[in-house]
Parts: structure tokens; C-alpha cells; sequence
């Protein structure tokens, strides 16, 4: 993938950073997007000091069509993005409030598939390249998370798949990864465990069946295979990572 232009939107830290890093290793421009600057500078400073070359990093909110338009415009030509950014805190249940079911679902459908479309209109008009889109098991089957997280998440992978199928003839590829439970620091699971590891390992233990949590090394492989010539005739696939956790598809 050397001489390529990759965006990672969400990548400032977790599985966006892990992603980012997987592909400073295999070569190309690399462009970091995140809301937080102070995330941002620090992923961007990393990148550029182990791998000795430039690293773009672009702030803004995603989920918001104007900043998202002018993370667009700062990017230019694009030949890969990995579209990795949402929400997933809220009341269970229906207890969610009519506010926060519309601030998950622009942040986790409505966010990436406009981010995606931006993309996607440059891509097909040059005739080539690849979005890949980071989902998620509660998109797949009702696992316990928040409602508006699973739905928006259940929305992105049916937008994946159209997208898909409509971009192909033109020499985009479209796929997606919906992980399972990944630990890393400072993530919802870390927290969790932090308060409660025999729990949280407990609950593993019972409902995956590698028994344990994935990495976000295991995710960044996964989305290097499906953005690399490797996987030319894939196409509207959504690739589960979740140590065997869901069975429905």
C-alpha cells in the first residue's frame, strides 16, 4: 500500500490508533482524524517519531456534516479510509431519552455513511478505491448494549452492503469489521474491569468462546487484510472479530 493516501477518522487512540499504526508500517500517506486535540497531537507525535516521516492529523467531529466537510477538504484525494468513529453511552433500554436516541444514531449511522458518501463520490470518479467501515457485534445481535448503539450499528452494516454493491461496477471496494469485546487502556472495557476484573473476566469466560479478550492488534490486521490487494474480490462482506462471541450473521 506504499504510495497510498489512508484516512483513519477516530484514530487517536484504541482500535482508530492501533489501525493507524498498522498501516504506518506497510507505507503511505497517513491521515488521523479525532475530536480531542490534545489525543490527536499526542497519536500524530507517536506515529511520526516511530516511523520517521509525516503524519497528518486533522481535528473535528465527524458526526457533524460542516466539520466533516472541512476534514474532507483537508484530506484531498483519498485512496483508503477507515471509518471508525461513534457513540456508545446512554440509558439502557427505554429509558433512552428521544435526545440521546438521535445523538447515537447521528453518531453511529448517519455520521459515517455521510463521511463515507464524501469519500466515496471522489473514489468512484477516479475509479478506484476502498472504505472500510468499523462496526460492531451489537449491529449484529441483541448482546445487551444500549439500543440506539446496536440500531445505529445494525443501520451502518445494511448501508455497508448497498454501498457496496452500488460502488463495485466503479471500482470501489466496500466492507466492514464488527469486533467483539477489545481491551485496551483507557477503553469502556478497561474501565469496567478496573472496577470488578473478576466480573468482567467471569462474563468473558462464559459468553466467548476463545475465553478471553480480543486485542486491538487483532483488529488493525483484520482492516490491513481487507484495505490491501489481498482481498481485490471482497466485497460487502462485514468481518466478525469477536473470538466466536455471536453466531447469528
Amino acid at each position: 500500500m506504499g504510495g497510498k493516501r489512508i484516512l483513519v477518522a477516530g484514530s487517536s487512540r484504541g482500535i482508530g490508533f492501533a489501525i493507524a499504526e498498522r498501516f504506518a508500517e506497510v507505507g503511505g500517506g497517513l491521515i488521523l482524524t479525532g475530536r480531542t486535540g490534545a489525543d490527536l497531537d499526542a497519536a500524530q507525535s507517536r506515529l511520526q517519531d516511530k516511523f520517521d516521516r509525516p503524519v497528518t492529523a486533522l481535528q473535528g467531529d465527524l458526526s457533524d456534516q460542516d466539520q466533516a466537510l472541512e476534514i474532507v477538504a483537508g484530506a484531498g484525494p483519498v485512496d483508503i479510509a477507515v471509518i471508525n468513529f461513534g457513540a456508545t453511552d446512554t440509558a439502557p433500554g427505554f429509558q433512552t431519552s428521544d435526545g440521546e436516541w438521535d445523538r447515537l444514531i447521528a453518531a453511529n449511522l448517519g455520521g459515517p455513511f455521510r463521511l463515507a458518501r464524501h469519500l466515496a463520490t471522489d473514489m468512484k470518479d477516479r475509479g478506484s478505491g476502498v472504505l472500510l467501515f468499523i462496526g460492531s457485534i451489537a449491529g449484529i445481535e441483541a448482546i445487551g448494549a444500549p439500543i440506539a448503539y446496536g440500531a445505529g450499528k445494525a443501520g451502518l452494516r445494511h448501508a455497508m452492503k448497498a454501498m457496496a454493491r452500488e460502488l463495485a461496477p466503479f471500482g470501489v471496494r466496500v466492507n466492514m469489521i464488527s469486533p467483539g469485546n477489545i481491551l485496551f487502556d483507557g477503553g469502556r472495557w478497561a474501565t469496567r474491569r478496573s472496577k470488578d476484573p473478576k466480573a468482567i473476566d467471569d462474563l468473558i469466560d462464559r459468553t466467548v468462546p476463545l475465553k478471553r479478550f480480543g486485542t486491538v492488534r487483532e483488529v488493525a490486521d483484520a482492516a490491513a487484510f481487507l484495505c490491501s490487494p489481498d482481498a481485490s474480490f471482497i466485497v460487502g462482506t462485514d468481518l466478525v472479530v469477536d473470538g466466536g462471541q455471536t453466531t447469528g450473521f
